[in-house]
């Protein structure tokens, strides 16, 4: 006779999947309030090229970060889906998870090149471009954030 399952798989599953979202919005908030201001004010002004290299770069490393983080999220929430009674919160979490992938994506190769070969950071397509990447970035930021509450406050059922 087959027992219910115990809530330590999905503990477990847990303890992987939530950890792997708040390393990955801590890394992307950090880059946005403390390493790209001080960029900003410290290298831009000297030298602009290396300004818009470090930025590219550390926005390619978060997105590499954020496809790894992401993905290890994304399989860990399909595995707990397979067990749970309603799965409609699960699919939600995963849907915000890729999402979440796709804003990040789209920054790093859409936004980021356009804003690397903008030589002059106070013009105005250069302010248009940072707009454009906050709300990109910010909405990014948002929605890891949504799955990392959606992941914590999953009950096993």
């Amino acid at each position: 006779m087959r027992r219910p399952p115990s809530g330590l798989r999905d503990r477990v599953l847990a303890a992987v999947e939530i950890p792997a979202l708040a390393i990955w919005l801590g890394a992307m908030v950090g880059f946005a309030f403390v390493s790209a201001p001080l960029a900003f004010r410290i290298v831009a002004p000297t030298d602009l090229a290396r300004f818009a290299a470090l930025t590219a770069q550390s926005i390619g490393a978060l997105t590499v970060w954020g496809y790894v983080l992401g993905t290890i999220a994304l399989v860990v929430t399909l595995i707990r889906a397979v067990s749970a009674g309603d799965r409609t919160w699960d699919f939600a979490r995963a849907l915000v998870v890729v999402l979440a992938l796709a804003l990040a994506t789209y920054e790093q190769r859409a936004i980021v090149p356009a804003m690397e070969a903008t030589r002059d950071v106070r013009s105005e397509e250069y302010q248009a471009l940072h707009r454009t990447s906050t709300q990109v970035y910010g909405g990014a930021v948002v929605l890891v954030f949504a799955a990392l509450v959606l992941a914590a406050a999953r009950r096993e059922e």
